[in-house]
């Protein structure tokens, strides 16, 4: 099909989400916020400020539904997922960040201070980190599936001021500070005082520290976000410095020689602008589905994207991918961004279903091509207006597929974990 006709397709896709998809209307991005933040000279606390108060009323982020109850088999009580996401508007996610960077403003957070966040992108994870934006502080993320002992020399080089962990990181995280470089505060993630293991992580966590005679203080977020409301809040800090560094992402070469890239607030500063070369048109919401890391690039790029543009961020809610077919189908996004494994998941889950379905006797075409409507509109959603591979390669048959399953191009992104994507075949649609 030529660039021409699927030009044409996708603006009708488009214009008739915007006529009959309410949520798809109500993300649209707005021309004076997206001319507000690209004024020359605009500092990435005051791009994130204008962004977060302009869309103040529209959902910003969201994060799957909890239902503690007692484990039949044990008694304890345990965190249920539902099927449904809970979100936050984008005022209540800057109150939130707000009340973090007051409580963690100058004792024991300065500007310029690193901060190393060891766990999975959450709704947590982006209070934290628009905390650090205000404050001027440096994020340092670091990769969760990484042996600690990988990990220890990054601590020691940037002695973070604080280091963030979720809650399940927390052993690896304590393990870090014990054997290297320990600052005087742990700020814990994704803390739910209800569920008995979370609860007895943290009080081993605050054990093996006593023990090991450390005075490092270990604090849930929701602790740190109450005492940042009771206290005058924080001025936003604008460094003197022009172009100071804010994201530190680290990897490491075969050798196991640590590398990364060191990213100064103009690029941080543009993963919250929406260029004209957005995948799709400048005028579509966007609505995500995250589950890359927040250790690489990818991640952040989504994120900040996703809320640049006034749009909706969910997060996966297992970092394993195991609920991933049940959080694209609740989430329906607009913008798919995955790696090849992703997308590898998708293709097996159309598999499987075809072959489940193989002797119910109708034709092999007409089968394949009710389970690809099935997968393309109950499982993807129907929505999606555009498509991204990026990291390593993706086999040209399974590029096909994808497109195929889409009806879109699949866009081909390459670049390090630890830098961002250079994008090819990309050909926008502009404005509709």
């Amino acid at each position: 099909m030529s660039t021409h006709s699927c030009e044409k397709k996708l603006r009708r896709r488009i214009h008739c989400l915007f006529d009959n998809d309410p949520q798809f209307a109500a993300g649209r991005p707005d021309d004076e916020i997206t001319v507000a933040t690209s004024r020359p000279g605009l500092r990435l606390p005051q791009i994130a400020a204008t962004v977060m108060q302009g869309y103040a009323n529209r959902p910003a982020i969201g994060q799957r539904a909890l239902r503690f109850c007692k484990d039949s088999g044990t008694c304890r009580t345990v965190a249920e997922l539902l099927l449904r996401f809970d979100t936050v508007t984008y005022r209540e996610l800057w109150d939130l960040a707000r009340a973090a960077a007051t409580a963690m403003a100058c004792k024991p957070v300065r500007s310029g201070d690193r901060v190393c966040v060891l766990g999975f992108a959450s709704v947590d994870y982006a209070v934290i980190d628009l905390a650090l934006i205000r404050l001027g502080a440096v994020s340092v993320p670091l990769q969760a599936s990484t042996p600690v002992a990988q990990l220890r020399p990054i601590v020691v080089e940037t002695k973070p001021s604080v280091i963030v962990s979720s809650i399940d990181c927390l052993s690896d995280a304590v393990e870090l500070v014990l054997a290297g470089y320990a600052p005087t505060r742990l700020v814990v993630l994704d803390y739910h005082p209800e569920v008995d293991d979370e609860r007895d992580a943290l009080d081993a966590a605050k054990s093996q520290l006593a023990d090991a005679r450390s005075i490092m203080i270990v604090e849930p977020l929701g602790d740190v976000i109450a005492r940042g409301k009771r206290l005058v809040h924080a001025p936003m800090v604008i460094p003197d410095e022009a172009d100071p560094l804010r994201l530190l992402i680290y990897t490491s070469d075969r050798t196991g020689h640590l590398e990364g890239t060191m990213y100064p607030e103009r690029l941080v500063a543009n993963f919250w602008r929406r260029s004209g070369g957005s995948f799709a048109s400048s005028v579509a919401p966007s609505i995500t589905l995250n589950c890359a890391p927040m250790s690489h690039a990818l991640g952040w790029h989504i994120l900040y994207r996703t809320l640049g543009s006034g749009g909706t961020a969910y997060f996966a809610a297992k970092n394993d991918l195991s609920t991933l077919l049940d959080d694209l189908a609740l989430v329906r996004p607009t913008d798919l961004s995955f790696v090849p494994r992703i997308w590898e998941k998708l293709f097996a889950e159309f598999q499987g279903q075809l072959h489940r379905r193989a002797a119910d006797g109708t034709d092999w075409a007409m089968r394949e091509a009710e389970i690809m409507s099935d997968v393309r509109v109950k499982l993807v959603g129907g929505r999606c207006i555009s498509a991204m591979s990026s990291s390593a390669p993706i086999t040209a048959e399974l590029k096909a597929w994808v497109e195929s399953l889409l009806d879109l191009k699949l866009v081909g992104s390459r670049g390090p974990t630890e830098g961002a994507a250079n994008l090819v075949d990309l050909q926008p649609l502009g404005r509709l």
